[in-house]
């Protein structure tokens, strides 16, 4: 009824009470100015972003159907993960305690996809479509086809389309960051509980990275172990914080051997063979692909508007053009000028769909021509219904614009480079095994957002990165005690 999910609604709720409460607790009236501050400036940008996205047109009647209430809702959900961190950094948590935490966390994300995966019963990351040159890779809520024991007997390059797993989460790249964002948390609980319950529970994410079957979880996982052993090694032969633990040693390099191994026949793997067959289908150099170039050339010069469209929609295939994107996303027949050019590119292009989007952003922006758009964005929600870029700040930067930008993601950095700095600046108390893990998750997860997007307009993702950014900048903010001084 009000376009949204029951735990977004219920996400709502409790934050909003947790707010209401803080409020009324609060005694520092600079740090009430503040917020009202913000709220207030956030309030006219607003206003306008809401104007300017009204005189948004493009080639596509409804311009994509914009929302005001959707896009004040949007706005909301992207307060919701800053507040959180606020609230985050004023609640102190033990070791014991936080370790706990990342294990429910391992066992709720990590844990239902290694299961579902088992029983076969986990949804598939990707579904695709093959057939005369075209590959259709696209999220779709379908059972995958094969479970972690099919891997080792695959029979061609595709099978990763219908073996790659997760669980019962939306979108495979949003769940593959909040993996990435656990990978150095669930490492730290390791080593600051080394016993049989977190040594199965690292194996299980480790194997849940692989069974998603995004390159991020599969590769980055992989280097972000290889990573924290050095970190491990650092913090107990030079820094010393940390006893040497030889079998705990050995139990990160297995596990790094693990998935490595487990990596080789993983749905990742053979996924850019899967692309680079498709790619020498799109670009071999055959008598019809020939001909179809040069008719395309024809078409650009001197074909009407109706040759144009009839052409597209009838060899779309042939190209490798994402039928979702020409005939939803994008209609070619109401912009059938943008998809002939597209069909010169190289074929490497047509099918890289996050380069594909980014053109087709631009290329709405340019007809749009507006030049406040770079400052207030023309829509969330009409970049939403086209189509979100897999880039995130670069989605953001189309949707709000410059200001809206600043004042919604780009806190996250800032927040980050002030806790970095002084976590250098104060290297011998603050920079530890507990706030270089916090920060190495942080990090990770920001680095990959802005390669595969669907993370900072997530709450499922922002208010976990969230509240482990509190609990960094608590410590890194928190005044020494006179034996630390």
């Amino acid at each position: 009824m009000l376009g949204m999910s029951p735990a977004t609604i219920i996400r709502l709720l409790f934050i909003a009470v947790i707010g209401v409460m803080y409020l009324l607790a609060l005694k520092n009236k600079r740090e009430l100015w503040f917020y009202a501050g913000y709220l207030l400036l956030l309030g006219v940008y607003f206003i306008f972003h809401q104007r300017n996205a009204m005189l948004f047109h493009s080639l596509v009647p409804g311009n994509f159907a914009y929302s005001t209430f959707g896009e004040l809702f949007y706005i909301v959900r992207m307060l919701i993960p800053l507040f959180m961190i606020v609230i985050s950094a004023k609640i102190e948590y033990d070791d014991l305690t936080l370790v706990r935490l990342i294990n429910w966390l391992t066992i709720f994300f990590s844990g239902s996809i290694v299961l579902t995966n088992i029983l076969g019963i986990s949804l598939g990351s990707y579904i695709h479509q093959w057939g005369s040159g075209s590959l259709i890779e696209q999220y779709q809520h379908q059972r995958i086809t094969g479970t972690i024991f099919n891997w080792f007997a695959r029979s061609n390059t595709m099978d990763f389309y219908g073996m790659a797993s997760k669980g019962f989460f939306n979108h495979a790249n949003t769940t593959g960051t909040i993996l990435i964002l656990l990978t150095p948390l669930v490492l730290y609980a390791l080593v600051k509980r080394f016993d049989w319950k977190n040594i199965v529970l690292a194996i299980v994410h480790f194997m849940a990275c692989q069974e998603l079957g995004t390159k991020a979880a599969g590769y980055g996982t992989l280097a972000m172990i290889a990573v924290y052993i050095v970190v491990y090694l650092f913090f107990t032969l030079i820094k010393k914080e940390l006893k040497f633990n030889a079998k705990l040693l050995v139990a990160l390099l297995l596990i790094l051997a693990g998935s490595y191994g487990l990596n080789r026949f993983a749905p990742t793997a053979n996924r850019q063979a899967s692309e680079d067959v498709v790619h020498e289908e799109l670009t071999a150099d055959k008598p019809e692909t020939s001909r179809l170039d040069v008719r395309v050339r024809k078409l650009e010069k001197s074909g009407t508007k109706k040759q144009k469209i009839k052409f597209i929609y009838k060899y779309r295939q042939k190209f490798g053009l994402n039928e979702g994107f020409v005939t939803k996303s994008y209609p070619a027949k109401y912009d059938p000028d943008f998809w002939l050019n597209v069909m010169t590119w190289p074929g490497y292009s047509r099918m890289n769909y996050r380069y594909l989007q980014m053109q087709i952003w631009k290329r709405v922006s340019a007809l749009n021509n507006n030049s406040k758009d770079k400052l207030f964005g023309f829509g969330y929600i009409r970049l939403n219904n086209m189509g979100l870029i897999e880039r995130d700040f670069v989605s953001q930067y189309y949707a709000m614009g410059i200001i809206g930008t600043i004042l919604l993601v780009v806190p996250y950095l800032v927040l980050t480079l002030i806790d970095g700095i002084k976590m250098l600046f104060n290297f011998k108390r603050l920079v530890t095994l507990k706030t270089v893990s916090l920060m190495f998750a942080i990090l990770a997860m920001l680095a990959v957002s802005i390669y595969t997007g669907y993370v900072l307009d997530y709450l499922t993702a922002t208010i976990l990165l969230a509240f482990f950014m509190g609990q960094l900048t608590r410590i890194v903010w928190r005044k020494p005690s006179a034996e630390e001084r």
